[in-house]
């Protein structure tokens, strides 16, 4: 009974001590530099800079800065070849598949936190991805996912960056008493829209605090005028659009008419 008691007692004093080094996701000190970015007509991209404080008074952990962009519906279609000519076919619909994804931590996401992390914070792409339609017979939902996100990199909107940022990259970088700076390359066909940058600090591979904070993209001057009529008043917009095609056509005949 007495070494009943006193495994007992040693297990709740364990677990004691784990409590206290593991404690309970909290909010963590982060901002962005630029919370609103304004898109005009000589728009080829831009920067979104996230910078932080890790709560941990030693430091301990692993930074992780994620950036999304709104999510969409999306098909991939696998080719085929039928008779000798390839094909898309075998499609498969994704919904809230996101339209940009840039991941970046100070070591690779893989040594930070397991697979069943990664999947559970969505750090992962294709982990944000969900099926909307079933995937054809005898084939592999990964596979789909996994094309999807080789898409979207090669057009550069889906990254992976560890270690520092460096000139023209992206990256995060941490310095002494905790403090992490992660830069973010957004580039000129990433869609302009409300995004979230999410920072996480993990400390052996647990969630020890996290924070989002939203960042808006959106049109100014003539261009946001155009695009606001197009999408409320599209057959106004339909209407000028023909009208301004026939003025140029008049216009450019009378000036080189034959005479």
């Amino acid at each position: 009974m007495r070494a009943a008691i006193a495994a007992l007692a040693f297990a709740l004093l364990t677990s004691s001590v784990h409590a206290q080094e593991r404690p309970p996701a909290s909010e963590l000190p982060a901002a962005v530099a630029e919370e609103q970015i304004a898109v005009g007509s000589d728009y080829r991209g831009s920067q979104i800079t996230v910078f932080g404080v890790n709560p941990d008074r030693r430091g301990r952990g692993d930074v992780v800065v994620v950036v999304r962009g709104p999510t969409e519906s999306v098909t991939i279609m696998r080719k085929r070849q039928v008779f000798g000519l390839w094909v898309n076919g075998d499609p498969v619909t994704f919904s809230e598949a996101p339209t940009f994804f840039a991941v970046l931590s100070n070591r690779p996401l893989r040594s930070i936190a397991n697979a069943q992390a990664i999947w559970r914070y969505r750090l992962d792409p294709a982990a944000s991805a969900e099926l909307a339609s079933a995937v054809p017979a005898g084939a592999d939902p990964s596979a789909y996912r996994a094309a999807l996100v080789q898409l979207r990199r090669a057009q550069n909107l889906y990254q992976e960056h560890s270690g520092r940022a460096s000139s023209g990259r992206s990256g995060l970088t941490t310095y002494q008493g905790g403090l992490f700076r992660a830069i973010v390359r957004l580039p000129a066909n990433a869609p302009i829209a409300q995004y979230n940058a999410d920072a996480y600090v993990f400390r052996n591979g647990e969630l020890i605090s996290s924070q989002r904070i939203p960042i808006n993209i959106e049109r100014v001057g003539i261009e946001r005028r155009i695009h606001d009529l197009a999408t409320q008043a599209s057959w106004l917009y339909g209407v000028l659009t023909v009208l301004l095609a026939l003025g140029a056509g008049w216009l450019a005949a009378f000036l080189f008419r034959r005479t």
